[in-house]
């Protein structure tokens, strides 16, 4: 899948994170633990790429409210509910292709594991299609490794090339 287009696949990958259209954030969405977690991020479509996320509750709270900033921006129709330790996300949002608009319809279920694991499966439909891709599964997940490494603070991302960013500064640039 070309690079340029990876973009489309983020809204189902935070779909857990994720209300529209000036929705507050609610307040029974699962939480996780406090400290360090390995992420599974763009498995739709491409390899699996690993990061590691330092997460305190207020980070936690911010991940998705950045959710929300980003759906409710591209998104025209978004549900979110929550059921006990499972979090069920549809929604329809457009977004920039090469040839115009791309509509993705976008399920996802994520199944909260206690405070130190979740799992998410899903689909995503676009169209028109992008490289032929048309409809294909989305599959991620994180699980909570221990206490943040030294140096890292809340909103730290360990980056698959070694490089570390907050989470909280990718709205700021």
């Amino acid at each position: 899948m070309l690079t340029r287009y990876r973009h489309l696949f983020l809204l189902p990958l935070l779909a857990v994170t994720t209300v529209a259209l000036a929705v507050d954030v609610p307040a029974n969405l699962p939480k996780r633990k406090a400290g360090l977690w390995e992420m599974q991020m763009g498995s739709a479509g491409g390899k699996p790429q690993m990061v590691k996320v330092c997460l305190d509750e207020a980070s936690d709270r911010a991940m998705y409210e950045m959710g929300a900033k980003i759906g409710g921006s591209v998104c025209s129709k978004f549900s979110l509910s929550v059921n006990g330790n499972v979090v069920v996300a549809d929604g329809v949002c457009s977004l920039p292709g090469p040839q115009g608009n791309i509509v993705m319809t976008s399920h996802s279920e994520t199944r909260f594991t206690g405070d130190t694991a979740y799992q998410t499966q899903g689909t995503v439909k676009l169209d028109p299609p992008v490289n032929g891709n048309g409809e294909m599964s989305v599959s991620n997940g994180g699980h909570w490794v221990g206490q943040c490494t030294a140096g890292m603070k809340p909103g730290d991302m360990l980056l698959p090339d070694g490089r570390t960013m907050n989470f909280k500064d990718m709205g700021q640039q």
